[in-house]
């Protein structure tokens, strides 16, 4: 007989014994986690990797992902609790996109290990739809993947110029397409994401994916492709500090108040560049008249060709004479 749920959300939303049962059981098994070999094995992996570098952290996803009998463990042990309690949630961060959703199993400085799969079903969807596939993406991050099923998927290679500290649309090139790659089960895959990067162009079965997302020596930024034309379409940061300071430098602005001129003011000093111009955005809606000063100097002498071009030209809109009204 199929359930209820919206009753039975309603009798479990009433029920604070049940709820307390729940929470029980999702905190039980993530002490359980954390405490059992397969974490510890992960801990004392990437002991020291924050001196080594993103090669040799990919050399140690690599010995990691050689092994994959524990996933069957790790299903089978989330397996019983959501059968048992369907308001059970794994006690891991969840990741989900239009065509992968997963678990964030490990975290560390160096890295992160999650388990997930690809569905064919959107997959196809997308390829089917009028304007098919649109973009390739470059992470700006070393990716390690084990294609535990590998869906019979077919990937086509990508490469672009190098993403680094001096990144500018101006040389940001254009990407190219350097092969293809029949998966099998079981294959482990190597991404540099800093100039390589990969498409899922079809496949026969949902594709169950390890994927370690080494965090050292990465990019600042993360840089799309038009897969048609090959021409750069935009950036992103990938460290999660300057996402953070681009969302509060936008929350101070909008909610105003004494001292957030002087709080953001601060940060045109940051070492990336994007982080540098979002500020600065957000001090001339703060306050043009204030922020005038510190955008001549930015305009003139910014170590970023984009931050400095850009500037130049907001000066100018701002200095433009304004033309006279008709008498």
């Amino acid at each position: 007989m199929a359930m209820n749920f919206g009753q039975e959300l309603q009798d479990w939303l009433a029920d604070r014994a049940r709820q307390r049962r729940t929470q029980r059981a999702i905190d039980g098994l993530g002490r359980d986690w954390n405490r059992g070999a397969l974490q510890q094995r992960f801990d004392a992996a990437v002991a020291g990797l924050a001196t080594r570098g993103a090669e040799a952290a990919a050399e140690v996803a690599r010995s990691l992902f050689a092994e994959h009998d524990w996933v069957d463990g790790l299903i089978a042990t989330l397996a019983a609790p959501m059968r048992a309690d369907p308001f059970f949630e794994p006690p891991f961060r969840a990741i989900s996109s239009d065509l992968h959703g997963g678990l964030i199993l490990f975290e560390s400085e160096a890295m992160s290990i999650a388990a997930g799969v690809t569905r064919v079903t959107e997959l196809a969807a997308r390829k089917s739809a009028k304007r098919g596939p649109t973009s390739v993406g470059f992470s700006g991050r070393v990716s390690v993947l084990k294609f535990i099923k590998a869906g019979g998927a077919l990937l086509s290679l990508w490469e672009a110029p190098p993403i680094t500290a001096a990144f500018t649309a101006a040389a940001a090139g254009h990407c190219r397409r350097t092969g293809e790659l029949r998966l099998a089960d079981g294959d482990i895959l190597t991404v540099d994401g800093r100039h390589q990067g990969y498409v899922i162009e079809r496949a026969r079965a949902n594709l169950l994916i390890l994927q370690a997302e080494i965090a050292l020596d990465q990019a600042p930024l993360s840089v799309e492709y038009d897969s048609a034309t090959l021409a750069y379409v935009g950036c992103s940061a990938t460290g999660d500090g300057a996402s953070r300071i681009q969302m509060l430098a936008t929350l101070l602005r909008k909610l105003g108040g004494e001292g957030a001129f002087e709080a953001l003011a601060g940060f045109l000093d940051h070492p990336d560049f994007f982080v540098r111009w979002h500020v600065m955005r957000e001090l001339l809606g703060i306050d043009a008249e204030a922020a005038l000063p510190r955008l001549k100097r930015m305009a003139a002498r910014d170590p970023h060709d984009d931050v400095r071009r850009a500037a130049r030209a907001v000066l100018d809109r701002l200095q433009a004479p304004r033309p006279r009204k008709a008498a």
